[in-house]
């Protein structure tokens, strides 16, 4: 990542306007003491080290622009500007998100109603790490299992980040990491080419539930499932029975290696009858 100033114990206190508490009052104080590190000369060596687009060809879609100092992550784009994307360059260089989030990532946060800046990194771990098995064992990844298999977890005070735990009995993978912090001033806006009409708007050029940081975030529980996405559910759930404690099969150990690695070993643990059985029906 490019170098910048160092992120540790920076707390930058700001004051919120009148009209700013109005919009913003809701957000926990400790958000408005985090300004983003990344400034604008940082942010072409950041481009060249990573990949924001699905394809190279779309990688000239997307416009980066820095924080300025009194910008925060729950701030809105102002009345008659063009509508941009908080995101976090962790998202990219350690999670492997690329834009436009795929149908599934846009499925969870618009159902859950939470903004793609206001989910913490772990909660992308999950999404993503879910999202990357489902795809290599061949079925569509559902936002009803996810959802299903995830409730929403706010650290405390609340109304700041937001992630998501297992349901008590549901677990799937571990957490990518147990306490991780710097992404939350390695932030910057994404906005559109000119001309081009972002994947973040409608065709009336009003932003999705998922854009900006939203006092409605809320917990969408499924409480049943059908009987394919019961079987979908239960062979995932017996991956990692047998592995131990101590296994591979985390968020982190699956997001930064290759895919030829992760393909290697998720295929190994078809070895148990009974998982290559409920997979077997799954195709």
């Amino acid at each position: 990542m490019a170098k910048k100033k160092s992120c540790q114990n920076v707390h930058n206190p700001r004051v919120l306007s009148p009209i700013e508490r109005e919009l913003y009052g809701w957000v926990n104080a400790e958000v408005f003491t985090q300004s983003s590190v990344l400034a604008s000369e940082h942010l072409p060596e950041l481009r060249r080290e990573m990949r924001l687009a699905q394809d190279l060809a779309s990688e000239r879609d997307y416009v980066l622009e820095a924080a300025g100092p009194s910008d925060r992550l729950p701030f809105r784009a102002l009345e008659g500007r063009t509508h941009f994307l908080w995101v976090y360059a962790e998202l990219f260089t350690r999670l492997g998100v690329r834009l436009p989030f795929s149908n599934f990532q846009r499925e969870v946060l618009t159902r859950c109603q939470v903004a793609a800046s206001q989910l913490h990194l772990n909660g992308w771990g999950f999404l993503r790490t879910f999202e990357s098995t489902c795809l290599h064992f061949g079925f569509r990844p559902s936002w009803r299992i996810f959802l299903y298999t995830y409730q929403f977890h706010a650290p405390p005070p609340g109304n700041g980040f937001l992630s998501f735990q297992a349901y008590q009995g549901r677990r799937l993978f571990d957490a990518f990491e147990e306490s991780i912090q710097e992404f939350k001033w390695h932030y910057f806006k994404v906005l559109p080419l000119p001309g081009t009409r972002p994947f973040w708007v409608d065709d009336e050029r009003k932003p999705y539930p998922w854009v900006y940081w939203n006092s409605m975030a809320r917990e969408y529980r499924i409480t049943a499932l059908d009987p394919l996405e019961t079987l979908a559910f239960d062979f995932l759930q017996s991956l990692p029975v047998g592995l131990g404690k101590k296994s591979n099969f985390r968020c982190r150990w699956i997001l930064d290696h290759s895919d030829a690695e992760v393909g290697a070993f998720l295929d190994s643990l078809l070895v148990d009858m009974d998982k290559q059985s409920r997979f077997d029906r799954l195709r």
